[in-house]
């Protein structure tokens, strides 16, 4: 049997060494653009993190400051509450008083009960009429429950400052409404009913 030529043997060598350069180079090319998809999706992933840590972080600094904002009104209402409290809690100990002294006659005749109204209306007019959360209040049960500032002022005999201020803890205390732009302060809860004329109830 005869033998190849060997030019043709080297030839075939040639060519299948070739044929492996161009399936490595492929292969290469493959993997390195595989490389390239991996690094820019990365890169996106990276970028889409950053763009929410951002979003996360300014939402964690909004909320910090509603909480802080929060906390501020909390407390500030709750020292509004406490003098308002406080003034109530008084006014209550004085009736209390009035009614322990009336509950301790055996017969409690006309003569002392307006004897004890005498008593609550001078505790009234001279005593707690002096305090502007309490004079405010009061002036709103009257005949018109809503008054602006100055209105109040001159009907209270109280300075400007002393009721700017009760009217703003009436107002955070949910017990009024002040109007900041017409300066009107309204009655939210009534104690006691409008007092009707007598003109009305004919």
């Amino acid at each position: 049997m005869q033998t190849d030529n060997p030019d043709e043997e080297i030839l075939r060598k040639l060519e299948a060494a070739l044929d492996l350069v161009f399936n490595a180079e492929s292969n290469m090319k493959g993997l390195f653009d595989g490389l390239v998809n991996i690094i820019n999706n990365t890169k996106n992933n990276f970028i889409s993190l950053e763009h929410q840590k951002k979003i996360l972080e300014d939402q964690k600094i909004e909320l910090e400051q509603k909480a802080k904002k929060q906390a501020k009104e909390i407390s500030g209402l709750t020292n509004d509450q406490m003098l308002l409290l406080k003034e109530y809690e008084s006014v209550k100990e004085e009736l209390e008083k009035i009614t322990r002294m009336a509950s301790g006659e055996d017969e409690f005749r006309i003569e002392d009960m307006r004897a004890t109204l005498s008593i609550y209306r001078v505790l009234l007019e001279e005593i707690y009429s002096s305090q502007p959360h309490f004079k405010v209040l009061f002036l709103l049960h009257g005949a018109t429950d809503e008054m602006t500032v100055d209105q109040l002022k001159g009907a209270s005999g109280i300075g400007g400052v002393a009721i700017l201020r009760a009217i703003h803890e009436l107002n955070r205390a949910e017990l009024i409404n002040f109007d900041e732009d017409t300066h009107v302060a309204k009655l939210i809860k009534r104690f006691f009913p409008k007092k009707i004329k007598n003109a009305e109830k004919t």
